[in-house]
C-alpha cells in the first residue's frame, strides 16, 4: 500500500515514458534512471508548466460538474427504475420487463464505452466540436423520448441515442481535471464526481414528481431543455489548459498494459464493478420484499444513497490529497464489502436507511466511483491521460453492464438475497488484493 502523495515510481516511469524509449533497452533503462535522478515529476510526465491549482480551473470543474451532472442523472438506477414501470405498466404493457430492461442497461453502458474514442479525441486537442455535438444531441434525443411509442423507438432513442451521447459528453470531465490540478486532483475529480450524485438524487425526483402533473411527454421534453441549459454551461466553461498531443497508436494504447500498476488496477476496477452496483440495483426491491416497507418510500433508498454520495465523492476526494488515493480507495473498499455483506440480513426501515447513507458515502454511488480515475492520472503521460482513462472505462463498463445481471440470476436461483449479498460483498475486496499492488 502506498504512503500519501508516494507511488510506485519505476513503474510508474516506464507508463508515462514509453513513448520516448529509445529501441534499445540499456538505453532505455540509462534514460529512465537519469530521469529518477533529475526529476520525478518530469518522470511521469507532466508538463513544464504545473497546473495553477485553481483560479480558472475552479470554473473548469464547475462545467466538468455540469457534464456529470447530465449523464449520470439520466442513467441514475432510480431514473431508470422510474421508467421502468412507467414503459411496464402503461406505454408498453405487452412487453416482456426483461426486454425493457435493456434499455436502461444499454443507456448505462453506452455512457462508459465510448471512453476508447472520446478519450482519444480529448488528447488530439477534440474537446468543444464533439462536447457540443454531443450536448445538443443528448437534448434532442431525450425529447424525442416523448414522441416514441414502440419498444424500438425507446430502445434506438433513449437507450443507444442517448447513451452514446452520454459517453461523449462523460469522456473529457474526469481527463480536463489533470490540466488544471495536480497536488489537489483527487479533491477536483470528486468534485467533478459530485455532479453525478447531485443529477442521480434530482433529476428521479423531477421527473417522479412531474409525470403524475403533466404527463410523460411534457416530462421528458421538460428534462430535455433541463439538459440543454446545463450542458450550454457546460460547454462554456470547459477548456483545456495543455496543447494537443498525438501519441503513436489509434483508440487503444497497448503499451499501457505493459505497465504492471496499471494493467493491475484496471483488472481491480473490472472485478470491483461486477458486484459494485448490486446493491443500488436491488435495495429498492429487498425494501419491499424483505422489510415489507411500502414501494413509495422504497424507491426513496436510492435516491437516499445518492444523495449521500455528494459527501462522499467530495470528501474522498480531499481525504485522497491528504492521505494517498489508494489509502482511502482501500479503506473504503473495505466498508462497502461490509455493507454489501450486512445489507441481506437487515429487515427494518432504520436498518436499510442506515445502509443506504453509508454505501452512498463510500460505495459505487460515493468515494469509489468518485476516486476511480484518480489513481489512472499518476499512472502515465498527462499528455495521454484521455486514452488511458477511455481505456479503463471502457473495460470497466463491461463489468457494470454484466454484473447486475449475474446478481439477478443469482437473487432468482436462489429465491433472496443473502448469496447476492455474498456474491457482491466479494468484488471490493477483490478491487483491494488488485489495487495495493499499484
Amino acid at each position: 500500500m502506498t504512503t500519501p502523495g508516494e507511488w510506485s515510481i519505476e513503474p510508474t516511469l516506464r507508463a508515462g515514458s514509453e513513448e520516448r524509449l529509445p529501441d534499445k533497452e540499456g538505453q532505455a533503462l540509462e534514460k529512465e534512471l537519469e530521469s529518477v535522478e533529475a526529476s520525478p515529476t518530469t518522470a511521469v510526465g507532466q508538463d513544464d508548466n504545473p497546473p495553477p491549482e485553481g483560479g480558472r480551473g475552479w470554473w473548469v470543474l464547475l462545467g466538468s460538474f455540469c457534464l456529470t451532472f447530465s449523464t449520470f442523472g439520466l442513467v441514475s438506477s432510480p431514473f431508470i427504475t422510474v421508467f421502468q414501470s412507467l414503459y411496464e405498466e402503461e406505454v408498453l404493457p405487452d412487453t416482456n420487463p426483461s426486454a425493457i430492461a435493456w434499455i436502461g442497461s444499454i443507456q448505462y453502458a453506452l455512457c462508459l464505452m465510448p471512453g476508447l474514442l472520446s478519450g482519444r479525441l480529448f488528447d488530439l486537442g477534440y474537446l468543444h466540436i464533439p462536447l457540443g455535438i454531443a450536448s445538443v444531441v443528448l437534448s434532442l434525443a431525450t425529447i424525442l423520448v416523448a414522441e416514441c411509442t414502440q419498444y424500438w423507438h425507446f430502445l434506438v432513442t433513449q437507450g443507444l441515442v442517448t447513451g452514446l451521447a452520454n459517453g461523449f459528453v462523460f469522456g473529457p470531465a474526469m481527463p480536463i481535471v489533470s490540466h488544471w490540478f495536480r497536488k489537489r486532483r483527487s479533491t477536483g475529480i470528486g468534485i467533478v464526481a459530485a455532479g453525478a450524485a447531485v443529477g442521480g438524487t434530482v433529476l428521479p425526483i423531477v421527473v417522479r414528481q412531474l409525470i403524475p402533473v403533466v404527463g410523460r411527454k411534457w416530462t421528458m421534453r421538460i428534462v430535455g431543455l433541463l439538459i440543454l441549459v446545463v450542458q450550454g454551461v457546460a460547454n462554456l466553461l470547459v477548456t483545456r489548459r495543455l496543447p494537443a498531443t498525438n501519441h503513436p497508436g489509434g483508440l487503444i494504447n497497448p503499451r499501457a498494459f505493459k505497465s504492471i500498476p496499471y494493467s493491475l488496477y484496471v483488472l481491480g476496477a473490472f472485478v470491483g464493478f461486477l458486484g459494485m452496483y448490486t446493491p443500488l440495483t436491488f435495495i429498492d426491491v429487498s425494501g419491499i420484499t424483505a422489510a415489507h416497507l411500502n414501494p413509495d418510500f422504497s424507491f426513496y433508498l436510492v435516491s437516499i444513497t445518492n444523495a449521500s454520495s455528494l459527501i462522499g465523492r467530495v470528501g474522498g476526494g480531499l481525504c485522497s490529497d491528504k492521505f494517498g488515493v489508494i489509502n482511502v480507495l482501500v479503506g473504503f473498499n473495505s466498508v462497502a464489502a461490509l455493507m454489501t455483506f450486512v445489507w441481506p440480513t437487515v429487515k427494518s426501515k432504520g436498518g436499510l436507511v442506515a445502509i443506504a447513507v453509508t454505501y452512498g458515502l463510500v460505495g459505487a454511488s460515493g468515494a469509489l466511483v468518485g476516486l476511480l480515475a484518480a489513481p489512472v492520472a499518476h499512472l502515465g503521460d498527462t499528455a495521454d491521460i484521455g486514452r488511458r482513462t477511455g481505456m479503463m472505462f471502457t473495460i470497466v463498463s463491461i463489468g457494470s453492464l454484466i454484473g447486475p445481471p449475474i446478481s439477478g440470476a443469482i437473487y432468482a436461483a436462489n429465491d433472496g438475497f443473502m448469496q447476492v449479498g455474498i456474491y457482491a460483498g466479494m468484488s471490493p475486496p477483490s478491487f483491494n488484493c488488485w489495487g495495493v499492488e499499484t
